[in-house]
């Protein structure tokens, strides 16, 4: 048994989601970096969150759409699981997939696609017995196959994980 809902997770990725967006509204502070702490800037971390967010809520609204699978195809790696019951998801320059790098979005760009996601997540929040039941997966690169509800707990953490470099960026 899990110590966190569905609830929990879509409320997390909301919040992840505000913050950034009040992030994108101070171009000055989206230029900060600390190379000591991290090779991205600011505006580098949340597009990384766009990107990421983007791919993963828009996977989960579709899934919902598809007839639910009778059992669960594939599942996480053992660090996967092990991440998701630790709550948080440890510092070091994890390889981030390809489609998640920073391309230099402006931060209306941004500011849009973050308000568009948040949309989607308070959709997604008046669906969370189909979210809790659904067993479709979807694989991470480093962790494993993530049921919808193990990807919005994932998200959850990210958004966490990159506003506490983030926070050290803008505290250095």
């Amino acid at each position: 048994m899990t110590s966190w809902t569905t609830e929990d997770s879509l409320a997390g990725v909301r919040a992840g989601v505000d913050r950034c967006i009040e992030r994108t509204r101070d171009l000055g502070q989206l230029e900060r970096s600390a190379p000591a702490v991290s090779a991205w800037n600011v505006r580098d971390h949340l597009e990384h969150l766009y990107l990421s967010d983007r791919l993963v809520l828009r996977w989960v609204a579709d899934a919902l759409t598809r007839p639910n699978p009778e059992v669960r195809a594939d599942s996480p790696r053992e660090i996967g699981v092990s991440l998701l019951a630790r709550g948080s998801i440890p510092r070091g320059r994890g390889p981030a997939p390809e489609f998640t790098l920073p391309t230099g979005l402006a931060a209306t760009a941004l500011r849009t696609g973050f308000e568009e996601l948040r949309e989607l997540a308070v959709g997604l929040a008046r669906q969370e017995a189909e979210l809790d039941a659904c067993l479709h997966t979807l694989p991470h690169h480093v962790l494993g196959h993530f049921t919808l509800t193990e990807w919005l707990r994932f998200l959850h953490l990210h958004h966490r994980h990159h506003e506490a470099i983030v926070q050290d960026i803008l505290d250095g």
